[in-house]
């Protein structure tokens, strides 16, 4: 599959704030409007969302082989049922000429969809993401209610931050324990930003690939030795949760000053997550291979747990994982994760907010899990999400035009099936909006 595809068609429908509708390029991004064929394939798709078969004539044919007709369809088929019929497009963000927002009014709902055309003629499109949904009688008390009726546990918290001290403006099980996945790495990129602060390191110090982890990222099929600075490990860690990079970091930077961290920030229950686990560790504490070291790590105090991953190493490198025992359905996931309640993520966010330099706040804006019709609607937006089967968590720091900040998070447990990732982003994303129509 084509990166552009794989990047655009991640169909999540998320809650996105729209303004007056009007069709037109009155609301161009600066020094950009989009083509004539752009607006083209813009009225082409809203036939299309309407019911006209044309998709052969509107996708690139890269596309179709990776989603075809017949599924296209269905998800279509999936927005009608939940939206209702789309009536027209109401306006065009645009990022390029070739790349923009089309938002789309449906009868219960505005969506926004990305949409990215070829460069060459006749420009197929070549992406589409639908990047927001402004559900008409949305609020809180109803997102509440849907955060109730997940299956397993989940819960959230709105916080509002003013010179570091966070008010909670809304909050489900804001101080219960979840299992965060790579949101996590938010403790690492923040004990980084403290390191270099105190002149210990320097962005720009370098760092030679001497251990190597698993999937998500890239940096695990890179040469041995290959040399990348701290600001590209940390950049990497954060935009495309590269687990390579984060244990890289948790190496050179050391797990005790990462596990002072987390306590400095107020983590309601720091042994729930020290000692840090690197993501090599993790994948192997989950092996059916290793199920002595996970019981007896499980029962053992922090000081007994770190010293397992010291004497146990050798049994927890890449040899011990076989990757596709964590591929389908949950796996010790109340044992071994990385853990924090959403209380816990916005102290971590207060705390950010007041110490991050410009380089650490630049690195958490860099994440795509918010589109760009949503980001637009602040003026500072830093995020980072995790998952595995059974957990998804999501961590939001945004400030508004005006100026005041917000941290919101939430997390989602089940440990018997997996959870629906989009249907939570799509909570998240609706959270996010709230708190940006409260802002204004």
């Amino acid at each position: 599959m084509k990166a552009e595809i794989r990047l655009f068609l991640y169909l999540s429908i998320v809650a996105a704030a729209l303004p007056t509708p009007f069709f037109s390029n009155a609301y161009a991004m600066p020094d950009h409007v989009v083509s004539e064929p752009y607006q083209v394939r813009a009225g082409e798709l809203l036939e299309i969302l309407k019911g006209a078969e044309t998709e052969e004539q509107f996708f690139a044919r890269s596309f179709l082989e990776a989603v075809p007709t017949a599924q296209f369809r269905t998800l279509t088929a999936q927005l009608k049922a939940q939206y209702g019929q789309p009536v027209a497009i109401t306006q065009i963000i645009p990022a390029s000429d070739k790349d923009g927002t089309l938002e789309i009014a449906y009868e219960k709902a505005t969506l926004a969809f990305r949409m990215v055309i070829d460069q060459a003629e006749p420009h197929p499109v070549i992406g589409l993401l639908v990047t927001g949904a402004k559900v008409r009688g949305d609020g809180m008390a109803k997102i509440t209610k849907e955060f109730q009726a997940l299956p397993g546990s989940a819960g959230f918290e709105i916080a509002h931050i003013d010179g570091g001290k966070r008010q909670i403006l809304s909050a489900y099980n804001g101080d219960r324990q979840y299992g965060i996945g790579s949101t996590f790495k938010l403790y690492v990129l923040a004990e980084l930003n403290r390191s270099i602060k105190a002149g210990e390191r320097n962005w720009h110090d370098v760092l030679r690939i001497n251990r190597k982890s698993l999937p998500s990222g890239v940096l695990q099929n890179w040469p041995d030795g290959a040399p990348l600075t701290l600001q590209t490990l940390a950049t990497l860690m954060i935009s495309i949760s590269d687990n390579t990079a984060t244990d890289l970091l948790i190496a050179e930077l050391g797990r005790e000053k990462i596990a002072d961290l987390v306590r400095k920030t107020g983590h309601s229950d720091p042994s729930r997550t020290i000692p840090i686990l690197t993501t090599l560790e993790f994948f192997s504490l989950k092996m059916p291979e290793n199920e002595d070291i996970r019981n007896r790590f499980s029962a053992g105090s922090d000081a007994q747990q770190s010293r397992i991953l010291e004497q146990e190493a050798s049994r927890l490198g890449r040899q011990s994982v076989a990757i596709e025992n964590l591929a389908n359905k949950p796996q010790h996931i109340e044992e071994i994760e990385w853990f924090a309640s959403p209380s816990d993520i916005s102290k971590l966010m207060s705390h950010l907010i007041i110490e991050a330099s410009p380089v650490t706040k630049n690195i958490m804006s860099i994440s795509g899990e918010i589109g760009p019709g949503d980001k637009a609607r602040w003026a500072y937006l830093g995020s980072k999400g995790g998952s595995e089967p059974g957990v998804i968590s999501f961590a939001f720091l945004a400030t508004s035009k005006s100026g005041e900040s917000y941290s919101v998070s939430g997390s989602w447990n089940n440990p018997d099936e997996p959870i629906d990732g989009p249907k939570f982003q799509t909570l998240m994303n609706r959270l996010l909006n709230l708190s940006a129509e409260i802002s204004d």
